[in-house]
């Protein structure tokens, strides 16, 4: 296609390997430094642990209940990589590495083959070095892996539309596009489909190349997607009636839908976080308004798929009340292109010879924040159970029994490695708990896919003292909660912390006559 021959070789196009196990280094060096953060890390990484530990391999668990807010593909991926690597904060981020980096070398690939080794050098810079790309990559959750599926899948799509115009065989690359958007939906739902079929559709119609389209809705590829998406799925409405109601029908159209959710922001939340979050490179962005910038020429094409991708991003995200920051990284590829198409566009100009300098320092001040915010979020665990629970691991012994106090610290049974489902004590009849959005309505959730190791662990405070006054003689707990509980809970009064931080605190209660005489010879009154 003649809009897509490529530019002559610029004298700024270092060997590829080397650059791509260089932005590979990079993303993933700093990787080990902090804790989890909660909830969002807490809460995925525990989930992947508490899979391995109980040998629960396709039901994603919550406190030992099977929890259905995701699908199962980051959990998958952070039990091999606690397998291979074991149990650490480092190891859970393995699967939003990969991604990173692998989305990263697909659109180098990409760009170094329809636009030329500098753009694509240019491009892969950029990328990586956007803070909001570089945290996204070292950030234990799942939005960086459906990004970076997004964007292979897009990128696969669009070589099999490309190739099918040109009459060439497309079948094997149509076939990995379905296989990308079927992985993308086993790690996040219908948007790893919707996303990259919208982005496509729009694209297509634009260019009218109406051959590429007909090569991606081909019989091979709609058997490949459903032969790798559907199986999980079909499991467990099986295993679990009412699954797909609350998967698709609950997570996926009345969250997208309906208000009342975390996090409400307004329409225009994610225009200055995509602008604030790529500082200095977003600063360039004005070049993309120029009317010369999308003029017919061998990038017009490609600027158009990287526009409309962008675009479709932003929108379907904007959309919904709930937003959260990390929703829109699927953007950060096309956004990254188009910046380096706007920096080598500028420098190719005759009165811009500030060009190049102005982009060694933007890359130079934009790997320095990311950097900075690295290790200033290594020194804001923002509640993380880690330092409290390295003490307790050494103490603690297999048969021992966790308690967690009107909370339900995400992270706490990953550093401890608790052997067993922890009790979380709680009001759990009050009427608030299946209506507000927050970590109880998880839990009750999950209670009811398996109400039986729901009565187990999502206890009240009278359960909990009978429970206390049943145990045999021995029996140990470790009981998390804030300082403000050792007044208030029986079995704490008088018990001084193992261990404490500033705002929680962690006692040992043993089974013993003295726990006798003051739990169980009156009437509990706390909670």
């Amino acid at each position: 296609m003649a809009d897509l021959i490529k530019p002559a070789r610029s004298e700024w196009a270092p060997p590829a390997g080397r650059l791509l196990l260089a932005a590979g280094f990079w993303l993933a060096w700093l990787a080990w430094l902090r804790p989890l953060t909660l909830p969002d890390e807490g809460r995925y990484a525990g989930v992947a642990w508490d899979m391995l530990r109980s040998g629960s391999h396709a039901v994603p668990l919550l406190d030992g209940m099977p929890y259905f807010h995701k699908p199962p593909l980051y959990y998958w991926l952070t039990e091999l990589s606690f397998s291979v690597f074991g149990v650490h904060a480092w190891a859970a981020r393995v699967p939003s590495l990969l991604a990173a980096w692998g989305g990263a070398c697909g659109l180098y690939v990409f760009v170094r083959r329809h636009r030329g080794a500098a753009t694509a050098s240019l491009t892969l810079l950029i990328l990586c070095t956007l803070p909001f790309f570089y945290g996204g990559a070292q950030f234990a959750n799942l939005d960086m892996l459906v990004a970076g599926l997004i964007t292979l899948c897009v990128l696969a799509a669009v070589e099999a539309a490309l190739r099918a115009g040109r009459g060439e065989p497309q079948r094997g690359m149509a076939m990995a596009a379905a296989a990308l958007a079927a992985l993308a939906v086993l790690a996040k739902g219908l948007i790893g489909l919707v996303l990259p079929g919208a982005i496509l559709l729009v694209w297509l119609a634009w260019e009218r190349r109406w051959r590429g389209l007909a090569a991606l809705v081909r019989p091979s590829a709609l058997l490949t997607f459903l032969a790798i998406a559907a199986p999980w799925f079909v499991l467990m409405q099986i295993r679990y009636p009412g699954f797909y109601d609350y998967f698709f029908v609950y997570q996926h159209f009345q969250r997208f839908a309906a208000g009342g959710f975390n996090n409400a922001q307004s329409w225009w939340f994610y225009l200055p976080v995509l602008a604030g979050l790529s500082l200095p490179w977003s600063l360039w962005a004005g070049g993309m308004f120029r009317r010369a910038f999308w003029a017919e020429g061998p990038a017009r094409a490609l600027r158009r798929l990287a526009a409309v991708w962008f675009g479709v991003v932003v929108l379907f995200f904007s959309m919904p009340h709930s937003k959260l920051i990390g929703y829109v990284l699927p953007a950060l590829a096309p956004l990254a292109y188009l910046l380096a198409e706007v920096i080598l566009a500028a420098g190719r100009g005759q009165d811009d010879a500030q060009t190049p300098r102005l982009a060694r320092l933007s890359a130079g001040v934009a790997g320095a924040i990311c950097v900075i915010a690295v290790a200033v979020a290594a020194n804001q665990g923002r509640g993380s159970a880690a330092p409290l629970a390295q003490v307790v691991r050494e103490q603690a012994r297999p048969q021992d029994t966790f308690v967690s106090l009107h909370a339900y610290p995400f992270d706490l049974a990953l550093y401890t490695r608790a052997p067993r489902p922890t009790w979380v004590v709680d009001d759990w009849l009050n009427p608030e708990v299946p209506v507000r959005d927050n970590w109880r309505k998880e839990l009750y959730d999950a209670a009811k896919f398996d109400p039986v190791t729901g009565e187990e662990v999502l206890v009240s405070a009278a359960q909990f003292y009978a429970r206390l006054c049943a145990a045999p003689e021995g029996a140990r707990f470790w009981i998390w909660g804030n300082h403000a509980d050792g007044e208030v809970y029986t079995p704490l009064q008088g018990v001084k912390p193992v261990v404490a931080s500033v705002r929680h605190a962690m006692w040992r209660v043993e089974a013993d006559a003295a726990l006798r005489r003051r739990v169980c010879a009156g009437t509990p009154t706390a909670g």
